[in-house]
């Protein structure tokens, strides 16, 4: 549980990642910048109790940009990272627009990032540093994507910034594997706008950076860079598709349910530890089906070789065994006569066959 917890922890950004929101004031905080010459300043915001926490993510981010963005002439605007103290900060921060196990959001209308400290979340299995790339990579996403943020889908979006935070090093395949072999999987299509409310939320975000690999693979970081390059001059997000991939987003779609077939099938799944428990299962199963089938036919040649031993109930004749009992039963009738010294011709028991 805290694996998925931890998932949808690093994956999840709310919708908040895609509006504006002016917030509140952080003034109060002190705070220090950190110059990247690749990309954006970053001013990171704490209290006196994080001033350890806030130095540890600035070093582990030091000039972190994602590959595509690296490139491309954007506005050249800082970003504000914020370590909430407590919750209650962390609510204000948010509006209260993340939900309890969220560890971090990104609002890229104020180009400002609010992460929950360390210090509050130190039983979850989810990297802080890498928690924040993954916000990072939403505000290089809208500031590349300029005025045609709002073309991007969401799976684009979450897929981004989860791949290009190199989450994929840790989420397992085999998840995948068995939301598609168990129907689990909800069709890219669906996730253009938002997330829908799922039985396993986690299993949409993790979609969502298969799909943006498949994208990576077909073109590399050049390719997502002329995607994004192309939403901001103004296309839609199939006509980047259709001159950056030579396909449409539908045919896209479709290509990428014969990715899952091929790349994400039952070969996969079997290599789970619950396929193994599940084939142990089996085999008890069909261990007792053929112990069952064994008795049953062993008690019903015992039953035959009965029925054979008594004969046919309609058959008043001695079966077998009643012949074997009289006679011995005869023979020591004899017996005590011969002992008594009766006459055999005078009153001797008879019997007729």
């Amino acid at each position: 549980m805290r694996r998925i917890l931890a998932i949808l922890a690093l994956l999840a950004a709310t919708p908040a990642t895609l509006v504006s929101q002016s917030g509140p004031d952080v003034t109060r905080f002190q705070h220090f910048a950190v110059e990247n010459p690749a990309g954006r300043t970053i001013v990171f915001h704490h209290v006196p109790d994080d001033s350890t926490v806030a130095a540890a993510l600035a070093e582990r981010t030091r000039g972190f940009v994602p590959a595509p963005v690296a490139g491309m002439e954007i506005p050249r605007d800082s970003f504000d990272v914020v370590v909430a103290p407590g919750e209650a900060a962390f609510t204000e921060l948010t509006g209260g627009r993340v939900p309890d196990w969220g560890l971090a959001v990104a609002f890229s209308g104020t180009r400002r990032i609010v992460i929950r400290s360390p210090r509050l979340t130190g039983s979850t299995d989810a990297d802080p540093a890498v928690v924040l790339r993954h916000e990072l990579n939403h505000l290089y996403l809208a500031a590349a994507a300029g005025p045609g943020l709002s073309e991007i889908p969401r799976w684009f979006n979450e897929g981004f910034a989860a791949l290009y935070a190199e989450e994929w090093r840790w989420v397992a395949p085999i998840r995948m594997a068995w939301a598609r072999m168990t129907g689990g999987l909800t069709p890219l299509s669906e996730l253009e706008r938002t997330f829908p409310d799922l039985p396993a939320p986690e299993t949409a975000y993790v979609q969502s950076l298969a799909a943006v690999r498949e994208l990576h693979d077909r073109g590399g970081d050049a390719g997502i860079r002329a995607l994004l390059e192309r939403v901001r001059s103004g296309r839609t997000f199939d006509a980047a598709m259709r001159a950056t991939y030579g396909m449409t987003l539908d045919q896209f779609y479709a290509d990428w349910q014969e990715t899952l077939g091929s790349e994400y099938g039952w070969l996969l799944a079997l290599t789970d530890e619950r396929a193994l428990w599940i084939g142990m299962a089996l085999l008890v199963i069909v261990f007792f089906a053929i112990r069952r089938y064994s008795v049953r036919r062993e008690i019903a040649r015992r039953k035959r070789a009965e029925d054979a031993a008594l004969g046919d109930p309609d058959d008043h004749s001695l079966g077998v065994e009643e012949q074997e009992r009289y006679w011995e039963w005869d023979e020591e009738e004899w017996k005590d006569d011969e002992d008594d010294g009766d006459d055999w011709h005078s009153g001797a028991p008879t019997r007729t066959l």
